[in-house]
């Protein structure tokens, strides 16, 4: 049996193919995601870059805590490292390159995206709704713990 791309039903197939064999600058994507969310959300773009991105992480099948972490790089999301998983939560580290030149206001906004997608991979999962929260300490350490809403 062939196993389905856990990407398939965010992207058509030939361009996750076409894709990721291409070499493109970072910068306009970087621009997107800082310039134009900005703009276009405004004060809401924290939480609707939750939504868009539970949206988004629902349709990534996943069968474990881990299960997550390519398609992030797929995405050129960053780096997900799972750090802890127990009854009470499961908390990843998120590392990029680019988040050094970002504020610590800036992050807390546009990783609601990324918060979002985990959240929505591990509901899908899990078959419960799941809350992440981000936490960004000084050291620029991005830590998103995912929990059981109660």
């Amino acid at each position: 049996m062939k196993e389905t791309d856990q990407l398939a039903a965010l992207l058509p197939a030939q361009t996750i193919l076409y894709a990721e064999r291409m070499s493109m600058p970072y910068l306009g994507y970087h621009l997107l995601r800082e310039t134009l969310t900005n703009a276009l959300l405004g004060e809401s773009e924290s939480p609707i870059l939750y939504w868009l991105g539970k949206e988004m992480g629902r349709k990534i099948r996943i069968t474990a805590e881990t299960g997550i972490i390519h398609p992030f790089m797929r995405l050129g999301l960053g780096q997900l490292d799972l750090i802890e998983s127990s009854e009470q939560g499961i908390a990843y580290k998120l590392s990029h390159s680019i988040y050094q030149y970002q504020s610590p206001e800036r992050l807390c906004r546009t990783l609601s995206l990324e918060a979002g997608i985990i959240a929505g991979a591990l509901e899908s999962w899990k078959q419960t709704e799941i809350v992440a929260q981000l936490e960004i300490d000084g050291s620029s350490m991005i830590r998103i713990i995912a929990r059981s809403k109660k």
